[in-house]
């Protein structure tokens, strides 16, 4: 999972690794990968909520690992994540930076 994190909007996509390779680490076959915007558990959402408070941020990219039994497992917190290759998350999370920076709440 990649959740993106700006002001109090999350948006969130499974990537799926279509191949062995990806599956060990997706960074190794980027054309075997396919993205699909997702629902962040109300659990999920909250610990994000109290980490970005706690460091102060208002845009973060997190990765996740979900289990067969849908649990999410915290990987990674990056301020300065990529959003971009999701393209059906593309355009609302750029509109929510950009509200962001002119002050407009989200």
């Amino acid at each position: 999972m990649r959740l993106t994190v700006v002001g109090n909007q999350m948006s969130a996509a499974e990537i799926h690794a279509g191949s062995n390779a990806a599956r060990i680490d997706f960074r190794q076959d980027y054309p075997s990968l396919t993205y699909q915007p997702c629902e962040v558990p109300t659990e999920v959402a909250r610990g994000v909520r109290a980490l970005l408070d706690m460091f102060g941020l208002r845009f973060a990219a997190l990765d996740f690992l979900v289990d067969p039994h849908e649990r999410w497992h915290f990987v990674d917190l990056n301020p300065n994540g990529q959003f971009g290759f999701v393209l059906e998350l593309r355009a609302p999370i750029t509109r929510a930076l950009a509200d962001l920076l002119q002050g407009v709440s989200s």
